[in-house]
């Protein structure tokens, strides 16, 4: 066992929202060491890759824009079906950002992981963090083991887990639930060449949703929701099911995707979601390992980059500024929330895939003929619009009361 130099940060996982962070950290001259048990670069199949507009601002300010335009196609245009009714547009955009980005696993993760080494974090790969190690009742460092079983330890001002939604350093910490939510759907996707899409297309059906959009090097990804409850027949059946599925509730749809080449199996995903403390003495938890939402609506990635900077911003006040770091670094859980907190209810009341109730019926019915406020309602899911601000009831009373005008408002 060794005990090396000590490093400002230790961030445990070296995916999207850890390398996000040690970039951060590291662009600001603090000595950044990231753990990851896997190789890079490498895919990761539980991931439908989709960057909403939020998110791709926050790579703009990070001087990334132009890279992630080299791994995959701008998503701009939304098209939702909803049986009777399709509602197309654009969300409003993210300051001069108005598109999305869907790219694989292994071009993104590589990306950000390299763009945290170019910014002088250290990275280690093939390391499994078995635990954190404490003084005086503090994180000060962690202790893994390398491809080769030996054992280490590494010391720090703070220690970042960002390794996921079964993270040992939120294990080792004992951050506890403060919201959890059981699994309500499961999804099952692949990826297709030569399938045409309009950008983003989702499919809403009685306790069903479709989706595809273009991801990276000319494939696109297809894909289903499906209630907790149905989804394990359907996953143990997923290539006659699924196709079964597309034919009976969207046959147009479902041609193009008999037309078209699948490229991979089935991958299949189903989670639930938990909201956890995301700090204490020495230790912050970002990205999946402290707040996992459900899947449906597609934000796990921006989350990841919102809070990298949030934590990263603190840390830094934390390291420069008069006021200690844990004290600095605890403010971190009330600003994540804050954004997240009403995302995370959205989410998982979407992944139960129930009937709208009447008034969420009168307010789709009501959005034909008023743009602005079908774009508003796709600015949800790019996190450009508040989901607050959209579902306020005067917000939900103003766009039904002019649509049984007529009155675009």
């Amino acid at each position: 066992m060794t005990k090396e130099k000590k490093f400002d940060a230790i961030v445990v996982g070296a995916r999207c929202a850890g390398s996000s962070t040690a970039m951060l950290l590291a662009r600001r001259g603090y000595n950044v060491l990231i753990l990851d048990r896997g190789q890079f670069p490498s895919d990761l199949k539980a991931s439908t890759h989709l960057i909403w507009h939020g998110g791709v601002a926050s790579l703009k300010r990070w001087g990334l824009l132009d890279k992630l335009r080299g791994i995959a196609s701008p998503l701009k245009k939304v098209s939702l079906d909803l049986g009777g009714l399709v509602l197309k547009g654009r969300a409003p955009p993210a300051g001069d950002v108005d598109e999305a980005y869907a790219p694989r696993r292994n071009l993104l993760d590589h990306m950000l992981l390299q763009s945290a080494q170019d910014a002088g974090a250290e990275f280690r790969a093939g390391c499994t963090v078995q635990g954190v190690i404490t003084e005086d009742e503090r994180v000060c460092g962690v202790r893994f083991s390398d491809s080769n079983g030996l054992v280490f330890e590494e010391r720090a001002s703070i220690v970042i887990g960002a390794d996921a939604i079964n993270s040992v350093v939120a294990r080792s910490v004992a951050a506890a639930p403060i919201h959890e939510h059981p699994r309500v759907q499961g999804m099952l996707w692949s990826y297709f060449s030569d399938l045409p899409v309009g950008d983003t297309e989702f499919y809403s059906r009685p306790a069903r949703m479709l989706f595809a959009w273009y991801t990276s090097e000319g494939q696109t990804l297809a894909g289903i929701c499906v209630r907790h409850d149905e989804y394990p027949e359907i996953a143990q059946n997923a290539d006659t099911a699924m196709y079964a599925e597309l034919d009976s509730l969207a046959p147009d749809f479902g041609e193009r995707v008999r037309a078209a080449k699948r490229e991979t199996q089935w991958m299949a995903g189903v989670t639930g979601g938990i909201c956890r403390k995301a700090s204490g003495p020495g230790w912050a938890l970002v990205g999946d390992a402290g707040l996992t939402m459900d899947p449906i609506t597609g934000w796990g990635i921006t989350n990841s980059f919102r809070d990298a900077e949030l934590l990263s911003d603190l840390v830094h006040e934390g390291f420069s500024g008069p006021d200690p770091l844990d004290d600095v670094v605890g403010r971190f859980e009330e600003v994540r929330n804050a954004s997240s907190l009403p995302l995370y209810h959205f989410s998982h009341d979407m992944g139960k895939l129930e009937p709208p109730p009447q008034p969420m019926i009168d307010l789709f019915s009501s959005l034909p003929g008023n743009q602005d406020d079908i774009n508003a309602y796709f600015g949800v899911f790019a996190q450009t619009v508040p989901v607050t601000d959209f579902f306020a009831p005067e917000n939900v009373q103003r766009i039904i009361s002019a649509g049984n005008t007529g009155v675009k408002s």
